[in-house]
């Protein structure tokens, strides 16, 4: 397990800062595709070359929403030394994992997914703090990266992600941090839209908090996905199915100063216009006591801080599965589920403390951030 990350940082156009960013990575990149070619034959019964296939699909949704973002992965490509098919597939990959298909097979085989992500935003100190932790597959561990980018255009944006997607969690030169759960229905089909890691891209560019929400309402998302946004003082979260603006459930701080989410719908039903099922207590029953006890220890803290958070992040009740996730013995390699990254962010003041690997034993390392996001 790696305990000092990749930090690429990338300038200029859209092509020219995919370039960089898939030269930096290469290897990782190359590492990401074989792993995943092995992630979706094993959990959506698919090829990779059936995984590519779907993606392509995904080609017009997009170059209609962000023609920029196909440019970059085409940049990516050419900088890793793979196509650009391989690139898209692997930035599809929650819209391939969590497809129709993949929950079928599921229910078929008994084989589930790792789950995924405990994430928060506290407001009741004096400045906010938001942060996660990233579960996900242990080879993840090898092929995460730290991605500072600077465009020509905007904000400026930090981003901790899988080596040749465009984004993951991550804080930007607006003030807003942007940190997230993924979400499965019944409505997760594969069918093209808008996909999940490509929204978090967006929602990092933004310049402000409405914006920010605005891209939310205004796409037409593939997949379902938690989006936790702090920023201007306040918090929103807000839920998504596949869909448009009537398939959003908004929470805000207010009377709740403190946010948590895991991998299961919070907000009521009837907020959303279309019907389906929850499939997150199913396939990841883990995150209804992740959510529970991240709140129960964020209730006796003190006072909210740094070092508090990451002292929940590390919590191990329910181990193996537990906020602080660690591979389950009994379980093969791609069956298990491991804390790849942890973060606690302070976006006022642009710090971003970071665990490469599981908190309760990996070096926990600050990027001050106050001079590159000041642009």
């Amino acid at each position: 397990m790696a305990t000092a990350p990749l930090v690429i940082r990338a300038e200029g156009g859209p092509r020219e800062r995919g370039a960089r960013y898939g030269a930096a990575a290469r290897d990782k990149v190359r590492m990401s595709l074989g792993s995943y070619e092995r992630v979706y034959a094993k959990f959506a019964g698919m090829s990779w070359t059936e995984a590519t296939t779907l993606a392509g699909e995904f080609v017009p949704v997009l170059s209609g929403w962000r023609p920029e973002y196909l440019e970059e992965i085409r940049g990516i490509a050419e900088g890793a030394g793979v196509s650009f098919e391989d690139v898209l597939a692997l930035n599809l990959r929650t819209e391939i994992m969590f497809s129709g298909k993949a929950r079928r097979l599921a229910e078929e085989t008994g084989i589930r997914p790792p789950a995924e992500c405990t994430a928060f935003c506290d407001l009741r100190g004096p400045e906010p703090l938001a942060g996660q932790n990233w579960d996900w597959i242990p080879f993840a561990h090898d092929t995460v990266v730290v991605l500072e980018t600077a465009p020509e255009r905007g904000p400026r944006w930090v981003s901790v992600v899988e080596a040749g997607l465009l984004a993951k969690f991550g804080m930007n030169s607006a003030g807003i941090a942007v940190v997230t759960n993924a979400l499965v229905t019944s409505l997760d089909v594969g069918a093209p839209g808008v996909p999940y890691h490509m929204l978090l891209r967006a929602l990092l560019e933004s310049e402000s908090m409405a914006a920010a929400e605005e891209v939310l309402r205004g796409a037409d998302r593939a997949s379902s996905a938690n989006y936790l946004l702090v920023g201007e003082g306040r918090g929103v979260d807000a839920e998504a199915r596949p869909g448009g603006v009537g398939d959003l459930g908004w929470r805000r701080t207010g009377a709740e100063a403190v946010l948590v989410h895991c991998n299961h719908f919070v907000c009521a039903e009837a907020e959303f216009s279309s019907s389906g099922t929850d499939h997150g207590p199913e396939i990841m029953p883990d995150s209804l006591l992740r959510r529970e006890r991240a709140l129960s220890l964020a209730g006796r803290m003190p006072e909210p801080s740094v070092d508090g958070w990451h002292e929940v992040l590390t919590d191990h009740e329910n181990f193996p599965a537990a906020v602080c996730c660690h591979p389950h013995p009994e379980r093969t390699a791609l069956e298990q589920g491991s804390t790849v990254a942890s973060v606690v962010m302070e976006p006022e003041r642009r710090l971003m403390h970071l665990v490469l690997g599981r908190p309760c034993e990996a070096p926990r390392v600050t990027y001050d951030y106050g001079t590159f996001l000041a642009g």
